[in-house]
Order: C-alpha cells, then structure tokens, then sequence
C-alpha cells in the first residue's frame, strides 16, 4: 500500500474553519476521486504552539499509478479549491510512503 501524506500547518486563528471544511468536504472530495482506499486526519500534539496547529491527513491507496493519477487529473482542483479558501496562510508538505511491513495486535 501506497500512503499519501499531507502535513499542514494551519495558525490558530483558522484552525476551527480548516478542521470544518477538511472533515465535510476536502477529504470526501479527494477520496472520492477513486483513488485511494482509506483516509485518516491527525493532530500533533507534541510538540506543540500558541500559534499554529499541525495536522496529517494520510491518504491510503494500491499503486504508485493511482498517486499519479490522482496528482494529475484530480489534485490541482482540489488544491486551488484549498488555496482560495485559506490562501498563503496555510502550508502544506507532501510525502509519499509505502508500506513494507505491519504489525496488529
């Protein structure tokens, strides 16, 4: 499995307005697309700031070819859609994993 992950961090003045319009339309959004399988939304808590929150978003699929596609067909909408809300104020990094071995218990 291929894990898309995007951090973001987002100051304290938006935070409540970001986690809204992540959790009722961004991710629905991306995951719709049909490309990945999962998702999942984490907060950092340690460390920590006054000033600003970081969040994941992990973003779950089967192949390194629906990341691609997904970057190309469906992600520059859905990040010019994130941009024209929040701006420059929000900042993103993006990494790509994949998964080599899983432990459950």
């Amino acid at each position: 499995m291929i894990t898309y992950q995007v951090e973001v961090t987002v100051p304290s003045d938006l935070t409540e307005q970001w986690l809204e319009y992540m959790t009722s339309h961004h991710i629905d959004d991306v995951v719709n697309t049909g490309m990945f399988v999962s998702s999942e939304l984490v907060r950092v808590v340690d460390p920590s700031s006054d000033d600003h929150t970081v969040f994941r978003v992990r973003y779950t699929c089967e192949s390194h070819e629906k990341l691609s596609r997904y970057r190309t067909e469906f992600a520059p909408a859905l990040m010019a859609d994130h941009t024209r809300i929040f701006g420059d104020r929000v900042s993103a990094v993006r990494t790509v994993t994949e998964q080599i071995w899983t432990t459950v218990r």
